[in-house]
């Protein structure tokens, strides 16, 4: 027998365009979604409480109380597996019985990719998509540290802080290794902050932001495995990492998102284009420390994969921008938290290609503002690393790898038994 919800067959995805359909909820013949006079609300305070909660993350609380717990969204999520688990169903019914502590430790949470099918389909509009992102922001903000910071830098004066602040640190790092007075006949940006006063700048902030990823790291790892990191078995660890890590690679969850087909090259290009300049950075700090020729040629291969690096950011970050935007049109359901990640890579990719147009042009004085600009906001891009949309990319992998590390000792169980049943 072939389990239907709505007379839509468990497995098979309708077609996008499909009508949605009617369960039959209704009330003097319309549509029951929530009752708006919330004194008619029968709800009790721990559910009102979390549906103000919801409601601080999501921008909308409807979203929260209109499921109709159908399983529509259950039907059209294709990460939905086949074990009983009712992905996203289970989450949605455990969010309307006030579980947000075990929401916040379900790695399961962290399967979703917001590719919003289940939300385009939801006969009752509750937005399932929408609200596991809610869920997995508010995780983050449990998990990283310090926590006062995560709720700063996801709004919009955090991130004019955080801006403010690198400036600053800027300006002083320039006052005590630097100099306000560059070449004016020569670009070059060493005259302005040499490279040992800003591999030393940096180098500060990414130790400190790997300490604190780790810590986040580690206390993810407790809450969806129920043991500390550190007395995890590192040979099972590291096991269950390797097929994520393909996973990830390939980004083979997104080929099937109907809503924004173009999301799984978008991600592709953000993801390697971050990765490349990530590489590309450690090289150029090794070339100086060697005392190699540094700028190199426009030519050189390090600068052309860069350059290409930085295209694919910027592809992936205006396609996001661009969806963004059509989604906050037609149904409001985007927050800073969501604009922060593809405005911050966007702006960090346009002014590095830009300070490096101007410095071969040989216009100071538009090359060294715009090589400020950049690293300000190279700064509060991996200042808020850990604590910011961002942070997805190693929650998310710890959270997959958990699944998988709890997933080895139960199929091993089976296995033994069913050995020792067939002796």
């Amino acid at each position: 027998m072939v389990a239907s919800f709505g007379g839509i067959e468990a497995g098979k995805k309708p077609p996008l365009d499909a009508p949605r359909p009617d369960f039959g909820w209704r009330l003097y013949g319309k549509p029951i979604r929530v009752l708006h006079d919330s004194s008619l609300t029968l709800l009790p305070t721990w559910q009102r409480a979390t549906a103000a909660l919801i409601a601080r993350y999501c921008g909308d609380a409807k979203a929260f109380e209109s499921c109709l717990q159908c399983g529509a969204c259950t039907v059209n999520c294709h990460l939905a597996q086949n074990d009983g688990s009712l992905f996203p169903r289970r989450q949605m019914t455990l969010l309307q019985l006030g579980e947000v502590e075990k929401l916040v430790a379900d790695p399961r949470v962290w399967l979703c990719f917001n590719c919003k099918d289940c939300t385009s389909r939801c006969p009752a509009e509750a937005g399932p998509g929408r609200v596991m992102a809610a869920i997995r922001r508010i995780a983050v903000e449990r998990f990283s540290v310090p926590r006062l910071w995560s709720r700063l830098a996801n709004q919009p004066q955090g991130f004019l802080y955080t801006l403010l602040a690198a400036g600053l640190l800027l300006l002083m790092a320039i006052a005590i290794g630097g100099s306000f007075s560059p070449s004016l006949t020569s670009v070059g940006y060493a005259s302005m902050l040499p490279h040992l006063t800003l591999n030393i700048f940096f180098g500060a902030l990414t130790a400190l932001v790997i300490a604190t990823a780790m810590i986040g790291a580690a206390q993810a790892w407790r809450a969806f495995t129920g043991e500390a990191l550190w007395h995890a078995e590192l040979k099972r660890v590291i096991k269950s990492l390797g097929p994520v890590v393909r996973q990830i690679a390939k980004h083979e969850q997104f080929a099937e998102c109907q809503e924004f087909p173009l999301s799984r090259w978008a991600h592709l290009s953000l993801f390697y284009g971050f990765l490349v300049l990530l590489v590309l950075a450690g090289a150029a700090a090794v070339l100086i420390a060697v005392g190699a020729p540094y700028p190199l040629a426009a030519l050189h291969p390090l600068k052309l994969a860069g350059n290409l690096a930085a295209g694919l950011i910027t592809f992936g970050s205006l396609y996001f921008c661009v969806e963004r935007r059509r989604t906050s049109r037609r149904r409001g359901e985007n927050s800073w938290f969501d604009w922060a990640l593809p405005m911050g890579l966007l702006l960090v990719s346009v002014t590095g290609v830009l300070a490096e147009v101007f410095r071969y042009v040989n216009v100071p004085a538009l090359a060294y503002p715009t090589y400020f600009l950049h690293l300000v906001f190279v700064f509060a891009l991996f200042a808020s690393a850990a604590n910011s949309k961002f942070a997805h990319a190693f929650y998310r992998t710890v959270a997959l790898t958990a699944e998988q590390y709890k997933r080895k000792p139960a199929l091993q169980f089976v296995e033994v038994v069913g050995r020792r049943m067939i002796a």
